[in-house]
């Protein structure tokens, strides 16, 4: 028994468990940390892209809609521009990495941030009831 420990090469063992065993239980581990710290980044930048649809729909309500709703000019197209107008300005209240990162997490991003959009329309107006 002596004879076979005495025998082994310790270095090419531990090279080999190394390349076997621990590298890929490592590399694992890295990637699923790596992938909640970008999940968690996503999160982060969803709320902070809802709370910005909210100031814009706000802020598109206060200054325009108020005003125009009830007369001959609120149509279904002036709707439709406030709607496009809250899009533009929540879209350039994010910075650009945030854009970029919702945008490649998200492949129908305008279609996500228009359903957004709606919700805040809905509690607004549920708000003013």
């Amino acid at each position: 028994m002596n004879e076979v420990l005495k025998g082994i090469d310790w270095a090419q063992v531990i090279s080999t468990l190394w390349t076997v065993v621990l590298l890929p239980i490592i590399t694992y581990i890295g990637t699923q940390v790596a992938n909640y710290a970008k999940a968690k980044k996503i999160d982060k930048y969803t709320n902070i892209l809802y709370q910005n649809v909210v100031d814009a729909v706000k802020d598109v309500y206060q200054a325009y809609v108020e005003n125009l709703k009830g007369t001959a000019g609120w149509d279904d197209e002036t709707k439709e521009g406030m709607k496009e107008l809250a899009k533009t300005k929540t879209i350039y209240a994010l910075t650009t990495s945030i854009y970029q990162s919702l945008k490649a997490a998200n492949s129908d991003f305008d279609e996500y941030l228009d359903s957004l959009i709606e919700t805040a329309i809905y509690d607004l107006k549920r708000a003013n009831v």
